[in-house]
């Protein structure tokens, strides 16, 4: 008989958020140097509150690693992307006597760049992933994956997007087939044309949207075709006016076609007997995200006003006559202020204090986003999760550990390791 494990989540909200604002502090106190050791605590605490079967994952990464792979990915991106930038730039200039050709072209050589490291990082993030003492795998194919996504991704653009979910479902087969749990293969199952369906509504809104502005791009390049009677102005503005009503509907349908496919490929996994059981649902994660993303905004806003009020205070009490004209004014004050009368540093406090403010605001939304809106959304994302042929599992070894090198530092160095 096929047994069933369900999968708990221990995690608590409170203990999320004080965990997230404690290591963001620190992150801002050391300019920055922490937010590697932030992560790593992040996502064990992340990685302990899901429980399937009752046992939690473990993550053993060390945020040494990722900061010497960091510092090794910046200095080769550095020299390979400055040497880069001076053959593209001084190429454009002289072939079309400009730089914005160099500016694309230099675009385009940065996706399969993003492909490359995005591989990496979950090479890593699975070598240091236990479960039931059992470690995670991934063999190093970065560079074929690369090449593979980047033919998967002309094809989608040659067909006008008809071809996304052939591009997603072939680059996560491409990813799990080469997935390890100890000594046992996971497989990728199902067909690509099952997550079509529901990708069909996201790509009839792009078509109509491209049409529409491809209709207002012929008025305006030929007015000769209203004059003909072809075309009137006031059609003009309505096509406008759909433009961005199928806009909004295209990303709540994506939204929709990204819950749909994570539960597709969820369901088709297998690694040996065992095997996924994925009950997500859409508007379970759409409610997480705007109720999430609503409370977000609230508390940054609120913490954001009550630290810059206790920083302005602070100001006052530091520089009396700011109180009389206010923190922004420049040019010549009274005298005892401790400013100048050409208001330089009056001008130097606004920067500042402009400055300070823009990084506790995205402070607090790290941390709210992450307390709010992520958080919630692991705990769906566990609970309606559960592995079926758990009797197999005893027939699973442990596997050689693998060393990853380099850590995340490529995918750190695009900012595709921010997230846990």
């Amino acid at each position: 008989m096929t047994q069933l494990l369900k999968t708990e989540f221990e995690g608590r909200v409170g203990s999320t958020l004080r965990l997230s604002l404690w290591t963001a502090m620190l992150s801002v106190v050391t300019l920055g140097f922490y937010r590697f050791w932030m992560k790593t605590r992040l996502r064990r605490h992340f990685w302990s509150a899901v429980r399937p079967d009752g046992t939690p994952l473990e993550y053993v990464g060390k945020g040494i690693e990722k900061f010497t792979g960091f510092l090794i990915a910046l200095v080769v991106l550095a020299f390979l992307i400055g040497v880069l930038a001076l053959v593209l730039v001084y190429a454009s200039y002289a072939v079309f006597q400009g730089e914005l050709e160099a500016y694309l072209v230099a675009a385009l050589i940065a996706v399969p760049l993003i492909y490359f490291a995005s591989y990496r990082a979950k090479r890593y993030v699975y070598a240091r992933t236990r479960w039931r003492g059992i470690r995670f795998g991934l063999e190093p194919a970065a560079g074929k994956y690369t090449l593979h996504a980047m033919g998967h991704l002309l094809l989608t653009v040659l067909t006008l997007g008809f071809l996304w979910p052939r591009m997603t479902f072939k680059l996560e087969k491409f990813r799990t087939d080469r997935t390890f749990f100890g000594d046992q293969r996971l497989h990728q199952g199902g067909r690509w044309w099952g997550l079509a369906k529901s990708f069909l509504p996201t790509l009839v809104c792009i078509w109509l949207g491209l049409g529409l502005i491809g209709r207002v791009a012929f008025l305006e390049a030929g007015p000769q075709a209203t004059d003909s009677g072809f075309f009137s102005p006031s059609e003009q503005m309505q096509s406008l006016a759909f433009v961005p009503v199928l806009l909004l509907l295209g990303v709540f349908l994506y939204l929709r076609y990204r819950v749909v496919a994570l539960r597709y490929l969820a369901n088709h996994k297998t690694a040996g007997g065992v095997g996924l059981i994925s009950r997500l649902s859409f508007p379970r994660v759409l409610w997480i995200n705007i109720a999430g993303y609503t409370l977000t905004n609230i508390c940054t806003a609120i913490a954001t006003f009550v630290v810059g009020a206790a920083a302005s205070a602070v100001l006052v009490a530091v520089y009396p006559g700011l109180a009389d004209f206010g923190i922004f004014a420049s040019g010549a004050v009274t005298e005892g202020t401790g400013i100048s009368e050409e208001g330089m540093p009056s001008a130097g406090v606004s920067l500042a204090f402009g400055l300070f403010l823009y990084m506790t605001t995205l402070l607090f939304f790290a941390v709210f986003r992450q307390t709010f809106v992520l958080f919630p959304t692991w705990r769906h994302y566990a609970q309606t999760l559960s592995l079926t042929g758990g009797e197999h599992l005893a027939d699973i070894r442990q596997r050689d550990r693998d060393h990853a090198g380099q850590a995340e530092g490529m995918a750190e160095a695009f900012d595709l390791g921010a997230a846990i």
